[in-house]
């Protein structure tokens, strides 16, 4: 029995058939890394943008805090407390707050727990 020969038109068709395959994936691939693209852009956009807006809001509420202590040192004063004891009594205040912020990004920092994210990609030899 003969083996039956390919001509090359039969090999040029197979070739041609393979290369418009993998033009229509790289075109497939490029939209999608494409669109990928994008939404990383508009992501990174609008985090610029949140941040701006976090950076404002975090002015205004230390703006805020900081005219609190200052109208109740006058409220004081008006009332006759000292001086001295006005500022020591406002620079307490403002140690105690960052105290408690300072415990708060204790307890965050602390939840923020990845062991479990590690043990689920990278399982330690106990299990």
């Amino acid at each position: 029995m003969e083996k039956p020969q390919h001509s090359d038109a039969d090999s040029d068709q197979e070739k041609s058939d393979f290369d418009e395959v993998i033009g229509t994936h790289k075109s497939w691939l490029k939209s999608v890394l494409g669109l990928g693209a994008l939404e990383a852009k508009l992501w990174v956009t609008s985090s610029a943008q949140l941040l701006a807006l976090m950076c404002g809001v975090i002015f205004l509420l230390l703006t805020t805090w900081l005219l609190i202590i200052a109208s109740s040192a006058a409220i004081a004063w008006s009332y006759g407390f000292s001086l001295v004891g006005i500022l020591l009594t406002a620079t307490l205040v403002t140690f105690l707050s960052s105290i408690v912020l300072l415990y708060l990004v204790k307890q965050t920092l602390k939840s923020m727990d990845f062991t479990r994210t590690f043990d689920a990609i990278i399982p330690t030899e106990d299990e």
